[in-house]
């Protein structure tokens, strides 16, 4: 028995001695090639990343085709900066590490603070009417290189079903002179030492990658007048139910497929999945809901000038914008997210930490209190679904769709009968990352494994009706995430568990590296929607099957785990069971604020 501890040591050594010579070989031949691609084994993204965070020169492909259908010219060198070779390279690596780079301090929204310009954003869109201009018909300013020119949609002109929206005739300005307003100021307390003795710190989401625990300051920037003005329109808004398009289009039937999108304040990414959706066969026939929990000018104008396709804006009222100082926003009575436990606590929420002793993040909760509220929203409170009979498929603002996205559907409804009847969900897409000629056309059925199909899923009110069965669990469970919590349900409560028939050659992309859980340091949006591009083309051959193949074993989801945390407040547990059961109102986010308590 001696012997296989110093075994082990020789086979760890020998393997470190491998990857060092791999490590030198590539290198030199890098060197010696001319290349300036740094590390030919990542992936291209990452070496971008590193290459313009230390100066490095990069190589891009010549003439890549854009969503848009527009070629990327080179960029050549950038910010006059001459390349580099092997050994300047890596004195500046070591150079900057010795140096560190120290995180800013915390992210607070003051009276300076400005609500960005949501139509100061890469991408355009062909979905505008192109006979409009917006600011007044002046013309944007030079783009920079890799930066596609903006597209500023204007107001179009009211529709006679429009019933006087405030947004059919709406411009926008490269200001947002309009939307700004002096920002709310929001107090933070200061940081504690946390258990292990580190200092916690809230890092700036601009100088550190990872998961950002800052309040977003677009999301506190409005003043109190403004709030009760935009409640007022959210509430008419919600109440009209704006059908956008219907005369060109003609009305919603029982059967018509709907396209159910959630949109934060990303502006680009919603352009681009626009832009796909004009690519998708027979969209015309089918109405895409835009649900929203941030009310931004831009973004709404942007929606209601489409005209390619039936559209209808929602707007979730319990939003953190329209709450900035109480629940469901953040109570500056809260405790902070991870503060130390072992003393006696003053704050609010002192008795509902999560599983893992932490505390709620209005941010995180608000992802899992808008989705249960939309799903209600959509099956139960819409006067155009109230007898249907169709399916809605779940998207998200950092989605990208294929141009067969409803004929896959179409097919998935008419061979469910055949192939499993049982199947109450539909799944359009995934996270396969081979090739397409690996997955072709086939199909499977299973479990619902929901954070693997969490992505361009189809539910029809059968299956709502099971999910709806267990609101109370939903509710309770401890996990801010929508698809982790479900997935709980689909072991602990939904009996039998519910299946799925779902597509192996994803028809739905995620594009949005950059979102509420990772902060990176650079974002390349237009890079990843691309890849979505590129790998839609490369398996074109496989688009518009006349029919799908079933595989035939059947996958089981797996395991049901503890859950994420995030979900221990009672504020939190109330509110989404007030929404399950159709009661929630302003009323009872005024309950909830527990005035009296200290």
């Amino acid at each position: 028995m001696r012997w296989r501890r110093p075994l082990k040591r020789l086979l760890l050594l020998l393997m470190f001695v491998c990857m060092t010579i791999k490590l030198h070989l590539e290198l030199r031949m890098l060197d010696s090639s001319g290349e300036r691609t740094l590390f030919p084994w990542r992936a291209n993204d990452t070496v971008r990343n590193t290459a313009n965070l230390f100066g490095y020169p990069q190589r891009e492909e010549e003439g890549v085709a854009l969503a848009g259908g527009q070629a990327e010219a080179p960029p050549g060198m950038r910010d006059g900066r001459k390349g580099m070779n092997l050994q300047e390279y890596f004195a500046h690596i070591k150079t900057s590490l010795a140096g560190g780079v120290r995180a800013k301090g915390p992210v607070l929204a003051n009276s300076t603070n400005k609500v960005k310009p949501a139509d100061n954003v890469k991408g355009n869109s062909s979905v505008i009417n192109p006979s409009q201009k917006g600011d007044g018909g002046s013309a944007p300013s030079q783009a920079k290189a890799n930066v596609p020119p903006k597209s500023l949609p204007s107001g179009r002109k009211p529709q006679a079903s429009a019933q006087g929206s405030k947004y059919s005739n709406r411009k926008l300005t490269n200001d947002n002179s309009e939307a700004v307003k002096p920002a709310i100021k929001v107090p933070v307390k200061p940081a504690r030492a946390n258990p292990r003795g580190t200092v916690n710190k809230r890092v700036s989401t601009q100088s550190k990658k990872g998961v950002s625990h800052d309040v977003d300051a677009k999301e506190v920037s409005l003043t109190q007048q403004d709030i009760v003005r935009i409640k007022m329109e959210l509430e008419l808004e919600n109440k009209l139910q704006t059908v956008y398009n219907e005369q060109q289009f003609g009305p919603v039937l029982a059967n018509t497929s709907i396209l159910l999108v959630q949109v934060h304040n990303r502006l680009e990414n919603l352009r681009y999945l626009v832009e796909g959706m004009t690519k998708v066969r027979g969209i015309e026939q089918a109405l895409v809901i835009f649900s929203h929990d941030f009310w931004d000018p831009d973004i709404n104008a942007f929606v209601t000038n489409i005209t390619k396709f039936r559209v209808m804006q929602i707007f979730f009222p319990y939003s953190i914008q329209l709450h900035p100082l109480t629940f469901p926003g953040r109570d500056p009575r809260d405790c902070s997210w991870n503060i130390n436990r072992k003393g006696p606590l003053k704050c609010l929420n002192r008795a509902w930490p999560d599983s893992y002793g932490h505390y709620r993040e209005a941010s995180f909760t608000q992802i899992k209190h808008h989705w249960w509220w939309k799903i209600h929203r959509v099956f139960e409170g819409l006067h155009v679904t109230r007898n249907y009979t169709g399916h809605v498929v779940f998207l998200e603002e950092d989605h990208y769709v294929s141009p067969d996205l409803l004929h896959v559907l179409n097919i998935l409804r008419r061979q469910r009968n055949a192939l499993c009847p049982t199947c109450q969900v539909l799944a359009l897409g995934n996270y396969n990352k081979m090739s397409t000629a690996v997955y072709r056309n086939y199909i499977e059925r299973g479990d619902w494994w929901v954070t693997k199909h969490n992505l361009g899923f189809a539910l029809d009110r059968k299956a709502w009706k099971t999910i709806s069965t267990c609101k109370e669990q939903f509710c309770n469970f401890d996990d801010y995430n929508w698809d982790w919590t479900l997935n709980n349900l689909e072991h602990t409560c939904f009996k039998p568990k519910m299946s799925m028939l779902s597509v192996r050659f994803s028809r739905v992309v995620h594009v949005g590296s950059c979102g509420t859980h990772v902060k990176k340091n650079s974002c390349d949006v237009r890079r990843e929607v691309q890849a979505a591009v590129s790998r839609f083309n490369g398996g074109k051959q496989w688009l518009f099957p006349s029919n799908l193949v079933l595989q035939a074993n059947y996958r089981g989801a797996a395991r049901s785990k503890k859950g994420n945390g995030g979900w221990g407040d009672l504020r939190d547990k109330q509110l989404c069971q007030a929404i399950g059961n159709g009661t929630a109102s302003e009323e009872t986010l005024l309950r909830l604020q527990f005035p009296d308590r200290e």
